[in-house]
């Protein structure tokens, strides 16, 4: 009799296990395609005034480390000092990277336009500025787990797969229903 009552309850526990899955699978199904939603024109998620920048090499080392997820916040460009290190993107032959840099000088161009000097003589204007270094949060390690999520391949076996897979379960489950007899109904 008191084993009845410990299989009822594993019953139970089983249950609230498999919705909690379901509530973590559906929350990292919902991020991640929100992300995917709002790349900018440099491949970068921005969510608001925030930019999610992956480590993808070693070029911002000593300051982050490869792999790192780095939640940039986007500064007024009237907040940004001599001194400051910033993010922003550089376009170099065709390809797009977020570097870091100390900014040495800043221009004022007109109300909402600004160029900042950077280290080397390297000008930099507003608009590809992502944010100040002050104002980021790093999250060492889980840039790389998003960058496989944000992958085709890894969004096709995370997301799409296992939904084409309860899909077609659904799919033979009304076909069982279909054909089973009115009377076991």
């Amino acid at each position: 009799m008191w084993y009845t009552s410990i299989g009822g309850m594993m019953k139970k526990v089983v249950k609230i296990l498999g919705v909690i899955v379901i509530a973590v699978y559906m929350a990292v199904a919902i991020f991640l395609t929100v992300c995917l939603l709002n790349y900018n024109d440099y491949n970068i998620t921005e969510l608001g005034k925030n930019s999610l920048i992956i480590v993808s090499d070693n070029d911002l080392e000593p300051d982050y480390k490869k792999n790192d997820l780095v939640v940039v916040y986007k500064n007024n460009n009237e907040d940004i000092y001599n001194g400051d290190k910033i993010f922003f993107y550089n376009a170099y032959q065709n390809k797009v990277s977020v570097n870091l840099g100390k900014v040495v000088g800043v221009q004022r161009i007109n109300d909402s336009e600004y160029t900042y000097i950077m280290e080397g003589d390297l000008p930099v204007s507003s608009q590809y500025v992502v944010g100040k270094m002050e104002t980021s949060k790093t999250y060492p390690g889980v840039g790389k787990i998003l960058s496989i999520l944000e992958s085709k391949w890894g969004f096709l076996f995370v997301i799409i797969f296992p939904i084409l897979i309860l899909f077609i379960y659904q799919i033979y489950a009304v076909i069982v229903e279909m054909k089973r007899p009115l009377d076991e109904k």
